[in-house]
């Protein structure tokens, strides 16, 4: 299951996040636990310090963000 099928129904809050509109972890603290756990699953390896962590998990969204708006 990708990213987009998903969240479908929070991409645009996804979106804000990527954009630096607003921080995920304090806007929405549960789509970003929930988006984590799909990136962990997915083989997604995090440091456990929770700014790093925040940034890994922002170059997946934009990675995959992207990829949906190029196809």
């Amino acid at each position: 299951m990708t990213l987009t099928t998903k969240f479908k129904k929070e991409i645009s809050t996804l979106r804000s996040a990527v954009n630096g509109e607003i921080l995920l972890d304090v806007k929405s603290p549960k789509l970003f636990k929930k988006v984590r756990k799909f990136y962990e699953n997915n083989g997604v390896l995090f440091s456990g310090d929770p700014l790093d962590d925040y940034d890994i998990l922002i170059d997946c969204l934009v990675q995959d963000l992207e990829s949906v708006e190029v196809a």
